[in-house]
């Protein structure tokens, strides 16, 4: 199954990619809050209430954040709520697509942490695997399926309720500056 999986991901990858960076960069999320609704959403199994792009779009959409986490967290500073929401898009780029279309069912019994500490996580499953550098020359890596987000490192547990509305982990390949 690694075998599989490992032949799979550069493909995963590319595919990742090109939604993140071309059909949601160009042609989806400049327009897309327009749409946006006031609706119930799950993050980590509590069910809150705030602004989310109607279903057809939500490939584009963050699935454990509504449009104005950006703002709460000052990640995204601005004068205007359509903006703060196209930015939060932005940097979130077609995270429901690594999660509905390329993400995987977690069953976190079936995941093994192979190390988890404040530079490097990494586990395996069935075949899939979860690895995330934090500092490795100056840039953070990030790649596999993201069950990194969903361990207690302080602990040594997985969660009892789900990241998002059902239980999956979405796909990433992220290369980034370390913070």
């Amino acid at each position: 199954m690694l075998y599989i999986n490992i032949l799979f991901y550069p493909l995963f990858a590319l595919l990742d990619f090109a939604v993140a960076h071309i059909v949601a960069t160009v042609f989806v999320n400049w327009w897309a809050p327009v749409f946006a609704g006031n609706v119930p959403y799950s993050d980590r199994g509590v069910t809150k209430q705030g602004y989310k792009l109607p279903g057809w779009l939500a490939w584009f959409d963050t699935f454990d954040a509504d449009l104005d986490q950006g703002v709460r967290d000052g990640s995204i500073i601005g004068e205007s709520t359509y903006w703060n929401r196209v930015d939060w898009l932005y940097r979130n780029r077609a995270y429901g697509f690594s999660y509905w279309v390329l993400g995987i069912e977690f069953v976190p019994a079936n995941w093994r942490v192979i190390r988890a500490d404040d530079d490097l996580f990494l586990a395996v499953a069935n075949g899939y695997f979860s690895v995330h550098i934090k500092n490795f020359v100056g840039i953070q890596w990030k790649f596999g399926w993201k069950a990194w987000n969903d361990y207690n490192r302080t602990t040594q547990e997985w969660p009892t309720k789900p990241w998002g509305p059902v239980w999956r982990v979405p796909f990433v390949f992220s290369v980034s500056r370390s913070k």
